[in-house]
């Protein structure tokens, strides 16, 4: 039986095609079979992903099964990993984060976890991500979220608190972190 994983927000120019690349890279998936079913609430997203997908599996001579749709319970439906990075108009959004905070007096760190702004956004992004957990437990109760969305640890938290569903918090900038460091 393929493993069947669920891309949530699959129609992001950044996270969609780093995520299919990753999933495409895995000797270990693609060892046992991969359906991949990618996800967006803008179908016009989708054909460029599903197109990119369907070519990056091509070159790299994997045998992947792979799906798009703008419903959530098409895509998670018997996913074993749901992975999602979800976001709606994050930079108009992303700017008040800084700026509200700042007219009234409190200094917003750089970045999008923490601060007032931190809190704004992840008030923002809790009911969706929480509505994906509810579903997964209707649909996949075993799978595993892995999630990109942010501010990542905070909403980990509230799906670990407010659901059954097994979470975990990934985030590709711990790479940028290192070379920065460095």
């Amino acid at each position: 039986t393929p493993i069947k994983i669920a891309v949530i927000g699959a129609g992001s120019m950044s996270f969609g095609p780093g995520t299919i690349r990753d999933v495409m890279l895995s000797d270990a998936l693609n060892e046992a079979g991969i359906e991949l079913m990618l996800m967006d609430t803008i179908a016009e997203h989708l054909p460029d992903r599903e197109s990119y997908a369907r070519n990056l599996a091509k070159q790299l001579k994997r045998n992947a099964r792979i799906r798009s749709t703008t419903s959530l319970d098409e895509a998670i439906d018997g996913a074993r990993y749901v992975v999602t990075a979800i976001e709606v108009d994050r930079y108009v959004y992303w700017a008040q984060d800084f700026h509200v905070p700042r007219q009234y007096g409190f200094p917003q760190i750089y970045g999008e976890n923490g601060g007032p702004g931190g809190l704004f956004h992840a008030l923002r992004n809790m009911g969706p991500m929480l509505h994906i957990a509810q579903r997964m437990e209707a649909l996949c109760p075993d799978a595993l979220l892995l999630n990109f969305t942010n501010p990542e640890s905070k909403l980990c938290q509230a799906v670990s608190m407010l659901t059954k569903t097994k979470t975990i918090g990934l985030c590709h900038g711990v790479a940028m972190g290192r070379h920065q460091i460095a």
